[in-house]
């Protein structure tokens, strides 16, 4: 009896012992780190106001106020978040991904790092791995202001892809509907669509002042 006593006592330890690291191990462990803050005036990392040399994780929501600026490294890439604005920022193998939320951003990335932006349901990254230095401004749901300084960049929605090369400005607008041709209520039968028209006169200007908020002496 003693003998079957210890052995079930054995068997209800081992049991315990096995199944401890699972128990400790937290529930929903603390996300990889993503990049760093270098800058920042009145602007936040998730719910918490930030400072230079802040740590930015996998997820993180970027915000800044009407008169705040965020800068940071993210992987190899830099991004700037000029007044008002809201980006969620997550990892791709040599770069990141935001999604612009509203506001504008700006983001300058090497030769052979990547970045991915995503607004109002379009695609907009660096073609073939060039350095390149670039705005997205989202002006609304059907919306966007896209300017490249340096380097092309290239935009998708769906199947359909267009490029901007450097020096230019686009305003985006997002066909989000087939036109019925009776009359009635547009058909959403179709895919998204958007078309690029040409902003005249405001890339010059529009590429120096990105090219400054890159360029701070006090990047590392």
């Amino acid at each position: 009896m003693r003998t079957l006593l210890k052995s079930g006592l054995a068997i209800v330890l081992a049991v315990a012992l096995v199944g401890m690291p699972v128990m400790a191990a937290p529930a929903n462990p603390a996300s990889a780190p993503l990049g760093v803050v270098l800058q920042a005036d009145r602007a936040q990392v998730g719910a918490d106001i930030t400072t230079g040399g802040a740590t930015i994780y996998e997820g993180d929501r970027l915000e800044t106020v009407a008169d705040g600026t965020l800068r940071a490294r993210l992987g190899g890439p830099q991004i700037y978040l000029r007044p008002n604005t809201a980006a969620e920022v997550h990892s791709l193998s040599n770069g990141f991904s935001a999604s612009l939320m509203h506001g504008t951003l700006v983001v300058s990335s090497a030769k052979g790092q990547d970045f991915q932006l995503l607004a109002d349901g379009a695609t907009i990254r660096p073609v073939g791995g060039q350095e390149t230095v670039a705005q997205v401004s989202w002006v609304n749901a059907k919306e966007l202001v896209l300017t490249s300084n340096r380097g092309a960049i290239e935009v998708s929605m769906g199947d359909e892809v267009k490029t901007v090369e450097a020096g230019n400005s686009y305003r985006m607008e997002v066909e989000t509907a087939d036109p019925n041709p009776q009359g009635g209520p547009p058909l959403r039968t179709g895919r998204n669509r958007f078309v690029l028209i040409a902003i005249i006169g405001v890339s010059a200007a529009t590429g120096i002042g990105i090219w400054r908020a890159l360029i701070s002496p006090s990047a590392p």
